[in-house]
């Protein structure tokens, strides 16, 4: 058995529309969420593109995704319950078969 070098774990940011969003907090101050699960490229590519924003070496209207608000999802602990079940249920099924 061979030791891992690194490791990540996290919880998966489900939006209800599938579709990453942008957020400007305060001045200079940005943030991404809602991947979706497929969040190492976008996020690599989106990190980049908002250091550039917040340079000042783009526009507002550059970025590939709107700037929206942050909004409270609904039912969000259910929904949360519901793909944790859903993921250990794969896992444990690809671990028998």
């Amino acid at each position: 058995m061979s030791k891992f070098e690194t490791g990540w774990f996290g919880m998966i940011g489900m939006i209800s529309d599938n579709l990453p969003r942008f957020h400007q907090l305060d001045r200079n101050v940005v943030a991404f969420s809602g991947y979706n699960g497929r969040g190492i490229a976008p996020g690599t590519v989106f990190g980049s593109v908002l250091a550039s924003y917040v340079l000042g070496q783009i526009a507002e209207n550059d970025l590939p995704l709107p700037v929206t608000a942050v909004e409270r999802q609904r039912f969000r602990a259910a929904r949360e319950a519901f793909y944790i079940a859903g993921s250990q249920l794969v896992h444990l099924m690809e671990s028998r078969f």
